[in-house]
């Protein structure tokens, strides 16, 4: 049996995680992250030089979407590379979240969470 979804962000701050890129394809939404996972995750290291947590880059992938809200923020000319999590909730299949590239609200048949 899988782990479950809460187990699989065991000892990763989803809140200091960063959202890279918003993916929508047919009935499916991949969100690629940094994760900042915790000193007791295994794949942590040291953080790099001018970063305050471990980042690690991996995946969102959300299928059989029932229902997809999207709300774009207005950014500012400049090209953003990461966007700062406010608020990330997970509950059966409904996934909401609030960052500075706007709010996703979604139901789906299946959240997985993979890490590269």
């Amino acid at each position: 049996m899988g782990k479950s979804i809460a187990s699989r962000f065991e000892h990763v701050d989803l809140v200091r995680s960063v959202l890279r890129a918003v993916i929508i394809n047919d009935d499916e939404l991949t969100l690629e992250m940094d994760f900042c996972l915790e000193e007791a995750h295994p794949d942590y290291e040291a953080p790099g030089v001018g970063e305050d947590c471990c980042f690690h880059p991996g995946l969102l992938k959300f299928a059989g979407i029932s229902k997809l809200s999207l709300e774009r923020a207005e950014h500012s000319p400049e090209a953003v590379r990461r966007y700062a999590i406010q608020s990330f909730h997970i509950e059966g299949s409904k996934f909401d979240m609030a960052c500075d590239w706007g709010t996703i609200h979604l139901q789906a048949r299946s959240i997985r969470v993979l890490t590269e």
